[in-house]
């Protein structure tokens, strides 16, 4: 149970894990045919823990740092399946002294990482799976025999192996652990593990679950087709051969119509199971769907701070990386809670403002809502507004309109998971306020009739009114009333401002001649 244990096992290779002794009266039973029946049964038990479960841990098996008078990295009791599908139990709570282990290794890690010493030193907490002959009997023999020959192991142990890896991948001989160049399965020179346990089968379980998480239901595209989805499964096994087909839309994420959503996700897998899955199986140095050799899993990463003379100051723990399973009772129940196992994401939405907007007159900015969806926040781009406004990324829409008429614009909402919606609202640009230019009779230094001025359009009455232009002595009240006396002769042009009840100007120019006294 200590990383100086070497892997004890039973030699199998004439024995066929596809094959059951068939029993029957007369048969001579020998010691082949019970191992036969052992291997057959063992093996299709690994199996189906194997492809039907995965491996990784089952329970407990948590990875901790101990201070104190010494760094310790402490390892409870618990169970795992490593890739052979094998069962690996630890009983109690097993602990290694760090510094102990450093100055036990320093020459093989010396010469697995030459050069000046590190100041930090990146490991990893790696399980396996042994056995262990034990109960000795005796049994019969020749005469003559030493009683270490007339005895045997009458019972094979389930057992582990715990050890302290260097963290590093590499392309260590077939048959587990990776552990330096010797062919056996045992570690290196100086009895240091050197590499990690390859994780290729879960890095792709990731990969296709990550994958599969960013197809987003969407009512605008660009959409991404079945068959392109099937070519990004295949590039996570690298079966990929571009150009396959034309390049997925951009994306993660990837949008998809809400009714192929189903369709594409048993596309995804069954491209796994049927052709991901065994490739790299095969290139695990298993035959296809076969389990590896590896009989490893990881628990966790060691970050050590090394002083000079190969001393630990300091050690992290990150088990991000380790393989886990999780019971199928667990599994179910999380599905029955998980709302978006059963229905597809809502697209986000937002409600239309209402605005009012006169031609030439900046408009009181007014801001769109976003709802639904993956929540906020949102995003906001609008197409076909009026020449003169724009919507910003929050949704206000604000500017001064440069055309009448009515418009109908489409605003794209997105919600934080990129999902995206639309929804088509309309805004219609009347004319600005104006008035009708009046007739005036005017003579040099006599009163003029008084004329009054009548407005339209805008937003309705009341209107109020300026004028700029007008002859010396003549004047307009508010209300659009021109009176007074003139006192100079000659035909003036006159600008009249027309203000409407919501405060939009227009204006008209007009003119009026003043003749002379007769």
């Amino acid at each position: 149970m200590s990383s100086t244990f070497q892997t004890a096992s039973p030699s199998l290779q004439k024995l066929d894990p596809l094959k059951r002794v068939n029993y029957t009266f007369g048969l001579v039973l020998g010691v082949e045919e019970f191992l036969q029946s052992d291997t057959y049964f063992l093996a299709k038990h690994y199996l189906e823990n194997r492809l039907l479960h995965g491996y990784g841990t089952v329970c407990g098996l948590d990875v901790t740092v101990q201070t104190g008078l010494q760094l310790e990295v402490q390892v409870t009791p618990g169970w795992a399946i490593n890739p052979k599908g094998q069962e690996i139990y630890v009983p109690q709570l097993m602990c290694v002294q760090v510094n102990d282990w450093l100055q036990a290794n320093q020459s093989a890690l010396e010469a697995a990482l030459p050069g000046p010493a590190p100041s930090t030193l990146n490991l990893c907490v790696v399980l396996c799976y042994r056995e262990c002959k034990t109960d000795v009997v005796p049994i019969p023999g020749e005469p003559c025999q030493t009683q270490s020959s007339s005895t045997a192991p009458s019972r094979i142990a389930d057992s582990f192996e715990l050890m302290l890896c260097l963290d590093r991948m590499g392309s260590p001989p077939l048959g587990s652990p990776p552990l330096g160049s010797s062919p056996s399965g045992t570690p290196g020179a100086g009895g240091l593990c050197e590499f990690r346990p390859p994780q290729l089968e879960d890095d792709a379980i990731r990969a296709v679950a990550w994958l599969l998480s960013q197809l987003q239901v969407s009512t605008t595209g660009p959409f991404l087709t079945s068959e392109q989805l099937v070519q990004l499964v295949l590039d996570l096994g690298t079966l990929g051969s571009p150009p396959f087909l034309a390049s997925p839309p951009a994306g993660p994420p990837y949008a998809v119509h809400a009714s192929d959503l189903s369709q594409f996700r048993r596309a995804a897998l069954r491209t796994w199971i049927t052709k991901v899955r065994p490739f790299i199986a095969a290139q695990q140095g298993a035959g296809p769907c076969c389990p590896p050799p590896e009989r490893c899993v990881l628990l966790a990463e060691l970050y050590l701070n090394l002083n000079s003379g190969w001393i630990a100051s300091s050690v992290s723990v990150d088990d991000s990386l380790r393989p886990f399973l999780i019971p199928t009772r667990l599994a179910q129940e999380f599905f029955i809670e998980d709302p978006e196992a059963a229905t597809a994401p809502v697209a986000p939405t937002a409600n239309c403002v209402g605005i009012t907007a006169v031609l030439g007159n900046p408009i009181a900015p007014a801001t769109i809502v976003g709802g639904g969806g993956a929540s906020g926040p949102y995003t906001f781009t609008a197409t076909g507004l009026p020449p003169g406004l724009t919507m910003s990324s929050s949704g206000t829409i604000s500017g001064t309109p440069t055309a009448t008429g009515a418009f109908n614009y489409t605003v794209r909402v997105k919600d934080s998971a990129g999902n995206t919606g639309t929804v088509t609202c309309s805004v219609t640009v009347t004319a600005a306020p104006t008035a009708a230019c009046v007739s005036i009779t005017a003579v040099q230094n006599t009163a003029i009739k008084s004329a009054t001025m009548a407005g339209s359009g805008g937003a309705g009455g009341p209107y109020t009114f300026t004028a700029t232009g007008l002859p010396t002595g003549l004047t307009m009240s508010s209300t659009g009333t021109i009176a007074g006396t003139p006192t100079a002769t000659g035909t003036f042009s006159y600008t009249v401002t027309v203000k409407d009840s919501a405060g939009n100007t227009g204006t008209v120019t007009c003119s009026v001649t003043v003749g002379g006294a007769s």
